[in-house]
């Protein structure tokens, strides 16, 4: 497989024209870590992990690297109210409830459940959502499809009413949240001489909003960073996500300049398993190895779905002894613990 030439320079890295602003929230870089014991157990390949569990801020992944320029924004803008959407597990809204606490932010949480009602106890996310002070809405899987109405129509009563509100996207999966994903990319690059020595056959991660992709996208497309990234899709088939990391593409494209990138990215949707935080025995099992092999937490939504398809994808032969693969561990601890 290509891999990246150690040592590259940027050379086409596009800044916006004006710095974004930016609130300090994670703590970066996060390490680079073999997880040798993987290796031992599946064969394949010499497996590394980028421990964005670690960025801190309540267990909040990779999404505080988004919320760090989102919610400089709304301060730039005089916001004194965050809303934003997603599942009633939504690793984003927690982190997201947990960073507008620390800022002193309202924060507006639309939330979707089967029947648009409240589970019969908080637990996970949305129990830590709501001690962090989040005001919720939940609504039904079939009104999901109206969640950015949704979210326009709760900002209109709170406007009406004296506040400034900043709306914040699923996932925080726009232009903003892209950019910070994309710098957590860059951040990876510069690691990977120093701590693996030598070229890498892919980097793997778990997609959905498209925030995540579209970020490793663009900050893999500007470093001519040459490994192969790898979307292992966990709620819908690839023409949703490509839709997606395409859309959020084009925006960056409008604010900051330069071409669409020409990453190589490879969507996989095999391991689906029914659709977004459905499980199958197999993916249980195979993430709960997972843990016993490497002392890390894995949810069965985003990382127990992802890992669960490199190790389906390790088992057919795809890699070989002598290759190394990346696998970026966006967070979501919490998600383990719903029953």
């Amino acid at each position: 497989m290509a891999g990246a030439r150690l040592g590259m320079s940027i050379v086409r890295e596009m800044q916006p024209q004006q710095p974004l602003p930016r609130i300090d929230l994670a703590n970066t870089p996060t390490p680079l870590q073999a997880f040798p014991r993987l290796r031992e157990v599946w064969g394949g390949p010499h497996v590394w992990v980028k421990r964005d569990d670690l960025t801190g801020f309540g267990l909040s992944g990779n999404k505080v690297r988004k919320l760090e320029f989102h919610l400089a924004a709304a301060r730039e803008a005089g916001a004194d109210t965050v809303i934003t959407c997603g599942a009633v597990q939504s690793n984003h809204c927690r982190a997201t409830a947990l960073a507008c606490a620390r800022l002193g932010f309202d924060v507006r949480l639309v939330l979707r459940t089967a029947d648009g009602k409240p589970p019969p106890k908080a637990v996970a996310n949305l129990f830590i959502g709501s001690l962090a002070g989040a005001t919720i809405r939940y609504i039904a899987v079939d009104e999901w499809v109206d969640r950015d109405a949704i979210m326009a129509e709760e900002a209109e009563k709170l406007e009406s009413a004296g506040q400034k509100v900043w709306v914040i996207p699923q996932g925080a999966s726009d232009r903003l949240g892209m950019w910070g994903m994309s710098l957590g990319f860059r951040e990876l690059i510069g690691q990977i001489p120093q701590v693996i020595g030598q070229d890498v056959a892919e980097i793997w991660h778990p997609g959905s909003s498209g925030g995540t992709t579209s970020g490793f996208g663009w900050g893999s497309d500007r470093a001519a960073f040459e490994t192969p990234i790898v979307a292992l899709c966990i709620s819908e088939p690839a023409e949703s996500l490509i839709a997606r990391v395409t859309r959020i593409w084009s925006s960056g494209v409008e604010a900051f300049g330069g071409d669409m990138p020409q990453t190589p990215l490879e969507y996989i949707d095999r391991y689906l398993t029914g659709g977004y935080a459905q499980v199958t025995d197999e993916l249980v099992e195979v993430q709960a190895e997972a843990t016993r092999l490497t002392g890390l937490l894995f949810d069965p939504t985003y990382t127990g779905k992802a890992i669960y398809g490199l190790r389906m994808e390790i088992a057919k032969g795809r890699f070989g002894p002598d290759d190394h693969v990346i696998f970026w561990h966006t967070g979501g601890g919490f998600g383990a613990l719903v029953g």
